[in-house]
């Protein structure tokens, strides 16, 4: 295996990724902070950091992100990067959501992925991601936090139950 890389065996649980959307555009003041597109650095940023994903062997299953624009620009800038397309919805209620609501969408189904990923916002992203690391964790635009998951089902994840932090990346860091 190639330096850096890490894979899981079949038995070691699951992989939660957890993204905070590529960087967007603050040009335009008439459009509205859910409606904002991603900037020209969040267009380049998104691919690199998919291809990242791709390179260490943590392509998700499935991807759950907000309903905001610049979210689901980044995931169909990043699906595009990947051979086959992981299964991938928005919801409302990620948009600027807590890290109890973030886990509370985890939790609500996702009962056949083996690699999960969330991309949303700050603060509810670097809050989560501190929260499961049991450490401080920074989340600028486009980082991405990778953790090991020993619960055997998503819904018996907890916020309060520190998890493995496996893998962290930044764009900035590539």
């Amino acid at each position: 295996m190639a330096k850096g890389k890490k894979s899981m065996s079949v038995g070691e649980g699951r992989r939660l990724i957890l993204m905070r959307h590529a960087k967007s555009d603050w040009g335009d003041n008439s459009v509205s902070d859910h409606d904002r597109p991603l900037n020209r650095r969040g267009i380049a940023d998104a691919p690199l950091m998919a291809q990242w994903l791709a390179d260490h062997e943590l392509i998700p299953d499935q991807i759950l992100c907000s309903s905001a624009e610049r979210t689901r620009e980044t995931v169909e800038l990043m699906v595009q990067v990947w051979p086959g397309e992981p299964s991938w919805s928005s919801a409302d209620s990620l948009y600027l959501a807590s890290p109890n609501t973030i886990v509370s969408m985890i939790r609500s189904g996702f009962s056949g992925a083996k690699t999960l990923m969330v991309v949303a916002h700050n603060p509810g992203m670097a809050y989560l991601a501190s929260m499961l690391a049991g450490k401080g964790v920074d989340m600028p635009t486009a980082a991405i936090a990778v953790f090991r998951v020993t619960n055997s089902e998503w819904c018996d994840l907890d916020s309060d139950t520190p998890l493995e932090l496996t893998h962290f990346m930044r764009p900035k860091a590539l």
